[in-house]
């Protein structure tokens, strides 16, 4: 099944892209997704994600079709789901 990532902020810019589909078993969870996410780019994207481990960065959050999931819950992806990976934003 088709699904699509969005991605914003710093995120976005170490993906180099904002939007994009990926193909995966049904019944693959949202955590498989990000690793998958992970390993199909380069590394900056990967030490944004996971810069020290299996577990994601604390700051990063995730959505799926607009509701907040956290990394430590179990979900499973159905199809057209678009999921959502940010970082906040920081300055002044």
């Amino acid at each position: 099944m088709k699904i699509v990532v969005e991605y914003s902020a710093q995120v976005k810019k170490a993906a180099g892209v904002g939007k994009e589909e990926f193909e995966v078993n049904e019944g693959s969870s949202l955590q498989e997704l990000v690793k998958q996410v992970a390993e199909n780019h380069a590394a900056s994207l990967k030490s944004i994600l996971f810069p020290n481990s299996d577990e994601l960065h604390p700051s990063i959050l995730l959505f799926v079709s607009n509701q907040q999931v956290l990394w430590e819950e179990p979900f499973t992806l159905e199809p057209h789901h678009v999921v959502t990976i940010l970082s906040p934003i920081s300055g002044g």
